[in-house]
């Protein structure tokens, strides 16, 4: 094998208000031709900012301090923008965590494909938009022909996801940055996404840095596997030597959670559980009834999402909605907080305060608003819009900034953030800090339901079991219900009082 790229003790830190950050401390690994690195973490740990200082794609206040980045042996630490803007997406590419935040909501997915194979393979407009297509059918995305000219808000979270695969393989790259690529795919799709890639990489030589928080795949998919933990790697080695021996006491509790993720962890259903035969004489907070929901593929033909769909919702249950990625499950949820057109009956009972955490953390926060303030936005807004009775004065009805402050404060807890969040910004986080930022998001209004739309997405599988855990305490604290949606059976499997599978 010959060496594609080489990282000599890398440093990356990041200003803030309370100082410098370093996220990326002295970090040195290889990657050869043809081969699959896997790197593995936490959320949190600098996988991301690694990835994206190869790119040089850091935010304003990122900073690579010192060291190499050797990309065929030519450093890209001192290449300027105009410089780096040819070698991305032809010699290296991403394929990027968040993939509605990597796509462009006014245009079309197979413009955004065919715009990197006129860039860097000069095709004109006819030949990109015909491989375009056969790459959206690569990644088996249905119908590619007709789905061509939908926007990014069309597709499902998975399928977003393979559009952001197929930008990323559509200049053949010499190396390929996977950050989570199969996060928000089901079982089924995320074998065969990671079956496509090593067909690709087997046809081209492609090195692929394969990110992931997922041990339970890093063996079917690695050669060899780099260990990092709070900006440094503790462990590097063939996936089978590190896996059957661990040095570093800090893999060996990663290797500890597999057993959540192959289904043998402990249940929280069993003696003293809330089942659906002990709810269902109770009124549902929720009732979905004969729910129909089409979207126009083109002006004579539409697809079929959810086809007479029968569904309710109990005070403290938690049901877990599984199902293929793109066959509904998002759009069932948008429907039931009033986002989504559709025809049929949803029924909510009265006063009933429902909260969602979307699957796109990325998109659903507002970047110019800290940490703190996203949080706070639904106490505060929904504070301000309650209509006052004629005893009580508008003021009352309005929580206080102390009152504010200290609800943020207990969000943040019980995700298990530290209070010094409150200040930071949303790209200063992992993609797992802000999925955790948009859970306390939800809970700061103590709602009657919340609706958690892949609330797993992007967390390593230690802090899925937290979240997991803190799901089950709040339902059964509040008597709050869950429509716990994912593509991760065993997890569903570990949290819910009822499963409906979805095809």
């Amino acid at each position: 094998m010959s060496e594609l790229l080489k990282i000599n003790n890398l440093i990356v830190s990041f200003e803030n208000p309370a100082g410098e950050l370093t996220a990326v401390k002295g970090v040195s690994l290889s990657l050869d031709k043809g081969e699959t690195l896997a790197l593995v973490g936490e959320s949190g740990c600098g996988k991301t900012v690694l990835c994206k200082s190869m790119l040089k794609i850091l935010c304003d206040k990122g900073r690579i301090r010192q060291g190499e980045i050797l990309l065929a042996d030519s450093d890209l630490v001192p290449l300027t923008e105009e410089e780096m803007q040819a070698r991305r997406g032809g010699e290296i590419s991403m394929i990027f965590q968040d993939p509605m935040t990597s796509l462009d909501p006014a245009f079309c997915v197979g413009d955004q494909i065919a715009e990197v194979l006129r860039i860097h393979k000069g095709m004109d407009k006819d030949a990109a938009k015909a491989r375009a297509i056969e790459l959206m059918e690569l990644v088996q995305i249905p119908d590619a022909g007709k789905r061509y000219g939908q926007r990014p808000y069309q597709f499902s979270g998975g399928m977003r996801q393979r559009i952001v695969i197929a930008i990323a393989l559509a200049a053949e790259p010499k190396i390929l940055l996977a950050d989570e690529p199969t996060t928000a795919l089901d079982e089924e799709t995320q074998e065969e996404i990671l079956k496509l890639l090593k067909e690709v990489q087997a046809k081209t030589g492609v090195a692929v840095l394969f990110i992931t928080h997922d041990l339970s795949i890093v063996e079917d998919v690695a050669d060899r596997v780099a260990v990092m933990k709070d900006g440094q790697l503790v462990e590097e080695g063939r996936v089978s030597e590190v896996f059957e021996e661990p040095n570093h006491e800090y893999t060996k509790k990663l290797l500890g959670y597999l057993d959540y993720k192959k289904n043998r962890g402990h249940h929280h259903r069993g003696h003293g559980a809330l089942c659906y035969d002990d709810v269902q004489d109770d009124k549902p907070i929720v009732s979905v009834r004969g729910l129909d929901v089409s979207f126009a593929m083109d002006k004579r033909t539409s697809h079929h999402v959810l086809k007479d769909f029968d569904m309710d919702i109990c005070r403290g249950e938690i049901i877990g909605l599984v199902g293929r990625s793109g066959c509904g499950k998002s759009t069932l949820a948008r429907c039931i907080i009033g986002l989504e057109k559709y025809e049929g009956n949803i029924s909510i009972a009265d006063g009933a305060n429902i909260q969602m955490i979307f699957q796109d953390t990325g998109a659903a926060f507002n970047d110019r608003m800290t940490v703190g303030e996203i949080i706070a936005e639904p106490l505060v807004v929904g504070g301000c819009r309650r209509k006052p009775s004629k005893s009580t004065r508008a003021t009352h009805n309005r929580p206080g900034k102390t009152d504010v402050a200290a609800a943020v404060e207990n969000a943040l807890a019980a995700v298990e953030l530290d209070v010094s969040f409150i200040d930071r910004k949303p790209y200063e986080l992992s993609g797992g800090q802000r999925q955790r930022v948009a859970i306390a998001r939800a809970l700061i209004t103590k709602p009657d339901i919340i609706i958690a739309d892949e609330p797993l997405t992007g967390l390593d599988v230690s802090t899925q079991a937290q979240i997991v855990h803190l799901f089950k305490r709040l339902s059964e604290e509040n008597n709050m219900a869950i429509l716990f949606i994912a593509h991760d059976l065993p997890m569903v499997n570990h949290i819910s009082d009822r499963v409906i599978k979805m095809n």
